[in-house]
């Protein structure tokens, strides 16, 4: 019999559509991340909000690996900062959620793959926090919210030796950037393995669970037009095996 692919579970973002008659909340995922699983031989599932710990620990067993997607700015007091000039739109349920999905696959050792957004989430679960916009940063930064194509490089990121990203990469790596937060305060249990040359954060990883991996920039997008993503997402899929 053939062995069936892993599956990997996406949490959904959700966001207010308005219209000329009312106005609704829907869910919504970028394709390229759907896109880069199935390329690499994974099978994406599309997880839905829920507030209910039962359902998403049952959502999370039908899983054999997590990827924490881009999104929205994460609500400042769910990591005890106050709003300042500068942040974006935010909804605390899907937040709440996104945190607990990763918090619960923790829990139970499940490989994690967070993407932009989704390495602030790792982040903040371990008990870090986030510069609310670059521009707060105490130091000058190159540019990390890029305009044009996604797919387009913007800047490099250098990767410290014996680390994964390492392994992926070897010293460094171009990637695009679109992203307007950036990891402050390192979460307990990680480790930083990926930096631009101004110092933010570009890439963790945990010290303690068999794979857990954040990046900064947009691997997904990147995968549908380049090689260099490759390694990032074969081990990642490897470990849902």
């Amino acid at each position: 019999m053939k062995k069936r692919n892993p599956i990997i579970g996406i949490p959904l973002n959700s966001q207010c559509r308005l219209s000329n008659y009312d106005s609704k909340e829907v869910y919504y995922l970028n394709q390229e991340y759907t896109d880069a699983l199935s390329k690499f031989g994974a099978m994406p599932l599309v997880l839905p909000y829920t507030n209910n710990k039962e359902i998403i620990f049952q959502q999370i067993n039908l899983c054999d690996g997590i990827l924490l997607p881009g999104g929205d700015d994460i609500t400042p007091y769910l990591y005890s900062e106050e709003p300042t000039p500068g942040i974006g739109e935010s909804n605390a349920d899907i937040d709440r959620y996104h945190l607990a999905i990763a918090c619960e696959s923790m829990k139970l050792d499940k490989p994690i793959l967070g993407i932009c957004r989704g390495i602030q989430i790792i982040n903040i679960v371990h008990g870090g926090n986030l510069y609310l916009d670059i521009s707060h940063c105490p130091f000058d930064t190159v540019l990390h919210m890029q305009t044009g194509r996604r797919k387009d490089l913007c800047h490099t990121v250098n990767f410290s030796e014996n680390s994964k990203m390492h392994q992926y990469f070897g010293d460094k790596v171009l990637t695009n950037s679109y992203h307007h937060q950036a990891i402050n305060k390192v979460g307990d249990n990680l480790k930083v393995t990926g930096t631009t040359c101004d110092g933010l954060v570009e890439a963790v990883e945990s010290e303690i669970m068999t794979y857990c991996v954040g990046v900064q920039w947009h691997p997904e997008i990147m995968a549908m037009h380049y090689d260099s993503m490759n390694p990032l997402f074969e081990d990642f899929i490897d470990h849902c095996r």
